[in-house]
């Protein structure tokens, strides 16, 4: 039989349910709102919580494989492997 404490946790199981789909659904739009304003120029709607970074040429930077260690590196934001002939050391 159906007692209060069953009809507590159906409604709350429910109640959860019903917010998490709005949540993913306004989650959605969002996103979908963003990548329209980026594939039209423009900036991102007013009401939107994330506002995207805007883009530049020197975000993109060309990886180099190190000498020393063969790892691929950053040129500009590379650190010292550890060893000694590494030219990144800093």
């Amino acid at each position: 039989m159906l007692s209060l404490p069953k009809l507590l946790l159906l409604v709350i199981v429910v109640a959860l349910v019903w917010f998490g789909w709005r949540w993913v659904a306004r989650v959605q739009t969002i996103g979908r709102a963003r990548t329209e304003a980026r594939r039209n120029g423009a900036a991102a709607p007013t009401g939107s919580p994330f506002t995207p970074r805007a883009a530049s040429p020197t975000d993109a930077e060309d990886m180099e494989k190190c000498p020393e260690c063969g790892a691929y590196v950053a040129p500009r934001s590379a650190v010292s492997c550890g060893r000694s002939a590494c030219p990144y050391g800093r």
